[in-house]
């Protein structure tokens, strides 16, 4: 009767979870397609692909700063949260760390920044835009995981969101605004990343941290931080690569459609997520079993995503932005729309399978290798065929970190009979 009643406290968290999640994601899914049409008329490709190619050094050191504690962190407090004291040592440990974060990558920032003359001409867009990074880093999403309440997160996430959407509309009115862009970002980062911290004070408490603890961390966190990164190389790697060979233009271009496929691929991630601590905590055969059930669901909903995008592709196009530049590069958003089949099946391997069993390593040396892969791949074929070489190069990827992904899963499978 008791073990009966535990299994369906699991399935309501993780329902409450999914659904918390899945809020989220709409949440990112419909305020950019509402924003983005918006910014690209406003301030022209041109402007939009600067916003985003500092937008993406700011995703860079995102990663940086959370060193792999979105992973690390909601394990150790998922393992963890029956212990409040232990729970209060993690929990403090990992601010204090990511703290020490924030000054050591502004401080690089600065330099980079400062040292050239390309990106010291629009010095004011990339710092504005560290904000953004501020705010993330101290959101504890690793925390409200870990003792899987994720309703906390939408909630903040959302109100964040809706305030920048506003000051985007009411504010920005001509191409002279551009600035105004990554400084709403983060005002919207910021709030959300105190309110966050605020709460979580609710259900833990800071101590002083433990060098010990924080030593620890560190080294659990290093190879999935190496990972997250890799991982980083083959997403907002493209925007850079992009802006270095090409021009503003063609990365206004090739955002305004990342950002759309982006939120396709993320529709996964809540899924993933409130399975994760859960997975985490079965028997091996359990995990193995569930994952299997999961695959033709996945394969069958990124199939029909990508049949919708290939048929209506252009109207999708037109419909979201009303831009002749960019509808007359639809086929690269046709290219990428396959990326709905891949990265589903990948992410089931590397963003739920790999984290649960605690194979840090093995996703590591995955991300490392699509990542280098990746790079030297885009920046041949950017280099023969500009925008659609990245295309091409960005579903390669996700393609190889499928077979990646497969091959680890069953070489595991292996070694455990």
């Amino acid at each position: 009767m008791r073990f009966t009643k535990k299994i369906a406290n699991d399935k309501k968290t993780i329902l409450s979870n999914f659904f918390s999640l899945t809020v989220l994601q709409a949440a990112n899914y419909i305020l950019p397609l509402l924003i983005l049409p918006f910014l690209v008329r406003v301030l022209g490709v041109e402007k939009f692909g600067l916003v985003m190619f500092a937008q993406s050094m700011a995703a860079f050191l995102m990663i940086a700063v959370d060193f792999g504690f979105e992973i690390s962190g909601t394990r150790e407090i998922s393992i963890s949260r029956n212990d409040k004291e232990k729970v209060s040592q993690i929990f403090s440990s990992i601010i204090s760390i990511k703290f020490i974060l924030i000054i050591v990558w502004f401080l690089v920032l600065f330099l980079v920044v400062e040292l050239t003359p390309r990106f010291k001409e629009d010095a004011i867009v990339y710092y504005l835009s560290f904000g953004m990074v501020i705010g993330h880093a101290i959101f504890p999403v690793w925390f409200f995981q870990g003792i899987e309440k994720m309703k906390f997160v939408t909630l903040i996430n959302i109100l964040a969101k809706i305030i920048f959407t506003l000051l985007i509309f009411i504010v920005i009115r001509s191409e002279s605004d551009y600035y105004l862009v990554p400084a709403f970002n983060s005002i919207g980062y910021i709030v959300a990343g105190v309110l966050g911290l605020l709460i979580s004070l609710k259900h833990t408490n800071i101590s002083k941290p433990s060098f010990g603890m924080m030593k620890k961390l560190v080294k659990d966190s290093f190879s999935l931080f190496l990972g997250k990164f890799a991982t980083n190389l083959f997403t907002t790697c493209n925007v850079l690569i992009l802006g270095l060979f090409t021009g503003n233009s063609v990365v206004g271009v090739y955002s305004s459609m990342e950002k759309l496929i982006l939120a396709i691929k993320n529709v996964y991630s809540p899924f993933y997520i409130s399975l994760f601590p859960w997975l985490s905590n079965q028997l091996p055969e359990k995990r193995v079993l569930v994952i299997k059930k999961i695959t033709p669901f996945i394969l069958v909903a990124g199939v029909m995503v990508t049949s919708v995008i290939i048929l209506f592709g252009e109207k999708i196009l037109m419909f979201i932005y009303n831009d002749n530049l960019i509808n007359s590069y639809v086929f690269i958003f046709k290219i990428l729309s396959l990326i709905a089949i891949l990265a589903g099946l990948n992410m089931l391997f590397t963003s739920l399978y790999f984290t649960a069993v605690k194979m840090y390593k093995t996703r590591m040396y995955i991300f490392i290798i699509a990542g280098i892969f990746h790079v030297f791949l885009s920046v041949i074929l950017v280099k023969l065929y500009g925008i659609y070489g990245m295309a091409i190069s960005v579903v390669f990827t996700e393609f190889f970190l499928l077979i990646l992904g497969f091959y680890y899963f069953k070489k595991h499978l292996i070694s455990q009979v």
